[in-house]
């Protein structure tokens, strides 16, 4: 139990947008505080026992779509309430890849950049740049400007500077 946990933080810190795992999980745990008879307790574990193997597959989601950890999360946050189709998703994926590696070959290498308004402001503003690249059959200019909040806020949490992000620190 106490490795699903791990991997669950573990994934938090990767991907914000995976906090339905987390609810589940809270949900289990608050089942099992709440039973007292053998019935519930054997129900609670036969539900934590599926939600680690939920775990296991979301873990290995990236790999599956082609991308990184860390090109997940943007993915999902440029994805998130959108329907797309094939070449949609293809196009996402591109854009994700391509901001991510901009940001770290320039502006994420700067030590502490969270502290300067003006590499901050850069650092924002190459997003948005990189997300015009979105279809924009399906993104508007006001979900540019919200996607763009979005993955700056992610960057700004786990990229704090000299190329290292939550995901190197954690693996380190």
């Amino acid at each position: 139990m106490q490795e699903a946990i791990e991997k669950l933080e573990q994934m938090l810190k990767e991907n914000p947008l995976r906090l339905e795992f987390y609810d589940r999980y809270k949900e289990i745990i608050d089942e099992y505080n709440k039973g007292k008879s053998l019935e519930d307790t054997m129900k609670a574990f036969n539900d934590l026992a599926a939600f680690t193997q939920t775990l296991t597959v979301e873990d290995s989601r990236a790999i599956r779509e082609q991308l990184t950890e860390e090109t997940l999360a943007i993915y999902d946050l440029l994805r998130d309430g959108k329907e797309l189709d094939t070449a949609d998703i293809k196009q996402v994926k591109k854009v994700a890849v391509e901001t991510l590696k901009k940001l770290k070959a320039e502006k994420l290498k700067i030590e502490r950049w969270r502290e300067s308004s003006q590499i901050s402001s850069q650092v924002k503003q190459t997003i948005n740049d990189y997300l015009l690249n979105l279809p924009m059959t399906v993104y508007s200019d006001d979900d540019v400007n919200s996607k763009t909040i979005s993955v700056f806020q992610h960057i700004y949490t786990n990229y704090p500077g000299g190329n290292q992000s939550a995901y190197t620190r954690a693996t380190a």
